[in-house]
Formats: C-alpha cells, sequence, structure tokens
C-alpha cells in the first residue's frame, strides 16, 4: 500500500479523560509531519471536548465521527492511531485491516485475548502487507539511560521497573505490564516470562510481579512495582542490573527528564520519538513485526497467569 510524504491519520480515543494518551499521539503525529484527518469519540460531549483541546494544547484542528466505521469511510486514511480504552482493540484492530488501513496501537495490543485471537489479529495486517505496530514509549528513554550510566551494560542480569498506573486490581497489569514487557525486548530481545510469581496488598493497590526472562542471549531476573496514583506526575523508575534512574515530568508542558548517578538528562518527549519512528517506517515501507508482537502478547498471558 502505497503512503504519501504527509500520511493522513485518524485517531481513535483523542481525550485523556483518565490517563488516555490520545491527544499525546495526535500531538506527535501532527509534528512528525502527518495530516489528522479526524477523530472518533463515543458522544458529541467527548468529541468536542477531544477537539477543542486538540485545538487549544496543540493547535490542531480536525473533525470528529462518533464511530470508527463512519471515520473510515468518510476520512479514507492512511493509517489510524488506537488509543481507545484496551477492551476494545480487537474490533478496531480488525476493521482497521479491513479497510486497508496501518495502525499503531496502544497497548496491549489486545486484552483479554487469547493467544489464538491475537496471532488472528496480526495475521490480518501481515497479509495485507501493513504496518501494524505498538506504541512504547519507555524504550525511548534507553539512550537518556546510557548517557546517565555510560552505555546499556552489555550483561544484563537484572531488570526493575516501579510504575504507577491510574487503575487497581487486576487492571494494573493490563495498563502497565506491557511497558514492562516492551522494556525487556528492549534490552534482551524477544522472550518468555518464566517461573512468575505475584504478590500484592489487601486494598489492590498494590502489585509485584517477579520473573525470570529467558532470551536468545540467556536469561535474566525481572522484577516489576507497581502501586496505584490518581495524581499526575506519576512515580516511575527503573533499573538495568544496579544502574538506577528515575523520571521526572514537569507539568504542565509535560517535559520529562531521567535522573541518575547525581545527574538530570533531558528526554525527547517518548511519544513524538513513537510517532515520528511510526511514520518513518510507513514511508520506508516497513510491515508488521509480527515475531516481536507475538511474543508480547504470550509475554503479557504468562505474567497473567501468576
Amino acid at each position: 500500500m502505497t503512503v504519501s510524504s504527509s500520511p493522513k491519520v485518524v485517531i481513535v480515543g483523542a481525550r485523556s479523560a483518565r490517563q488516555g494518551t490520545g491527544p499525546f499521539i495526535a500531538a506527535g503525529l501532527s509534528a512528525a509531519g502527518a495530516r489528522i484527518g479526524g477523530i472518533v469519540g463515543t458522544s458529541e460531549a467527548s468529541i468536542n471536548a477531544a477537539l477543542n483541546g486538540l485545538k487549544h494544547d496543540w493547535g490542531i484542528e480536525t473533525v470528529g465521527h462518533s464511530s470508527l466505521s463512519a471515520a473510515l469511510s468518510a476520512i479514507q486514511p492512511d493509517a489510524v492511531a488506537i488509543c481507545s480504552p484496551w477492551r476494545f482493540h480487537a474490533d478496531q484492530l480488525r476493521e482497521v485491516a479491513e479497510a486497508n488501513c496501518h495502525c499503531l496501537v496502544e497497548k496491549p495490543l489486545a486484552w483479554p485475548a487469547s493467544i489464538e485471537k491475537v496471532d488472528s489479529l496480526i495475521a490480518e495486517y501481515e497479509n495485507r502487507g501493513l504496518l501494524l505496530d505498538l506504541v512504547g514509549q519507555w524504550p525511548a528513554t534507553l539512550s537518556a539511560f546510557s548517557a546517565l550510566h555510560s552505555s546499556i551494560p552489555e550483561s544484563i542480569d537484572t531488570f526493575r521497573m516501579r510504575l504507577s498506573p491510574i487503575s487497581i486490581g487486576e487492571d494494573m497489569l493490563a495498563d502497565a505490564a506491557p511497558h514492562f514487557i516492551s522494556m525487556l525486548q528492549a534490552l534482551a530481545g524477544p522472550g518468555d516470562c518464566l517461573a512468575c510469581t505475584a504478590e500484592r496488598d489487601a486494598d489492590n493497590t498494590k502489585l509485584t510481579l517477579t520473573c525470570t526472562y529467558k532470551h536468545g542471549g540467556g536469561s535474566l531476573s525481572a522484577q516489576l512495582l507497581l502501586e496505584t496514583c490518581k495524581e499526575r506526575p506519576r512515580p516511575a523508575w527503573y533499573e538495568v542490573n544496579d544502574l538506577r534512574v528515575d523520571r521526572s515530568v514537569t507539568l504542565p508542558q509535560y517535559s520529562q527528564e531521567l535522573i541518575g548517578n547525581g545527574e538530570r538528562v533531558p528526554v525527547v518527549d517518548p511519544m513524538h520519538q513513537v510517532t515520528a519512528q511510526f511514520l518513518s517506517a510507513l514511508d520506508a515501507g516497513a510491515v508488521t513485526k509480527g515475531k516481536l508482537l507475538r511474543s508480547a502478547h504470550r509475554n503479557l498471558l504468562q505474567l497473567a497467569a501468576a
């Protein structure tokens, strides 16, 4: 499928009502040269709120639709960014593929979903020669980590990460564990989360997941610490071997830094990095990396089984 140098993109879920990334994805795509052809919302009120927010915060003017099918028919986009709640992803992914559009989708790709169902969704894009990619903002911070600690260790024995989702209970896993998995993949390549264990507190606001991540070069010990936090900016850090970095966010502009080794390094907006990489991949004619997507979903199922 030929894509112009300024592809037309539809955003599904362009309002950040709770912890949504739609406005930031739209802003990143626009900054990287895409045309935001329209947005999809669930009601007239939510559509108007999203349109007003995009115009006020990012200078993006576009149109709204109350259904994905209507937007696909009217706009005929090159690509769709799915930033809706993960419970709706599976149906939306299939509809986007059937419209022969490329897709950037928020994590998790589809949940809850079996390996077979996700494999079928990915195959829809592979068979059409389309690009399907997941939003993965945390690996975009690794260059800042490297600047703080001279480099990323060649041999990684341990990886730990702390995230602060707004959700509680089992939803914390779907909201936050994909970020953890994306970092494991970025550091060690695709693998399996083995010997998984989980501990949570009585009120379901803290969850600790521990596993052995077995990959092509060996294995490493990995741990994800989750603690509910309703207010932005939410605490977050990660540690490779014994080298730790903490994320610092300045509001309202949401500028970010990593802090570690007694120093601070600015982070180029991770969402802008992700969206620019997606558009660059489109321009280069890249297709779906099915192995990585399937591995990521298998890892999520492995952690959920704990």
